[in-house]
């Protein structure tokens, strides 16, 4: 049997920013990097899609409003660059890393700009309870990066079965489960955001 490429050859799965911003779209919407290591992701599922864009639509008429108002933007599935080292790697130094949050809730960017983790107010991943990395890894690394807010929206087949709301504690290095939201979602977010949905409507077609 003929071993896969990254056997024999480890670099295989290795990529800098430059060679990531060489890949062709299509290419970079199936991957994630962390410390420099090419991470596959999976397809999102029609259920999961749904939810993000009704809870993307509830958020963008969540945002504050008036004159004196901060400018504030709901996108999603958008590269998210850490700015800070990731505090789990075993190398040495600050290696290319990013994640695609299913929602990330921000501070305007200007035109051009990237979208770096100390742009971000509030983060959501869309999850089935059986993914470990979004409980565990992007739980950890987020909180590294300083994100005051982590939603995860667990999913059971096509329908919301909880939402997690985590909050950074005292050290601003960790995340505390404050709440496990059930049947709605009622929260009061960074800038003044008051979000309140029924998971019904966050399932509606």
């Amino acid at each position: 049997m003929s071993l896969p490429t990254w056997a024999t050859d480890p670099s295989s799965l290795v990529v800098t920013e430059e060679q990531y911003e060489a890949l062709p779209a299509e290419v970079c919407r199936t991957i994630e990097v962390v410390d420099g290591l090419v991470v596959f992701c999976q397809s999102p599922t029609p259920g999961h899609q749904r939810v993000s864009r009704n809870l993307t639509m509830t958020l963008l008429t969540a945002r504050p409003d008036g004159p004196d108002a901060p400018c504030i933007d709901v996108l999603q599935d958008t590269d998210m660059r850490f700015r800070s080292r990731n505090p789990h790697s075993m190398r040495d130094g600050k290696k290319f890393t990013f994640r695609r949050p299913d929602i990330s809730v921000l501070h305007c960017l200007k035109p051009g700009a990237h979208l770096w983790s100390d742009d971000v107010l509030v983060a959501i991943e869309i999850t089935s309870s059986d993914v470990e990395v979004d409980f565990n890894d992007k739980r950890a690394e987020y909180a590294a990066q300083g994100i005051p807010v982590y939603l995860i929206v667990v999913m059971d087949g096509d329908h919301v079965h909880s939402i997690e709301e985590y909050r950074l504690d005292w050290s601003g290095r960790n995340y505390q489960l404050v709440f496990s939201h059930r049947g709605a979602l009622g929260v009061d977010l960074p800038e003044a955001m008051k979000v309140s949905v029924s998971f019904e409507d966050l399932e509606r077609i």
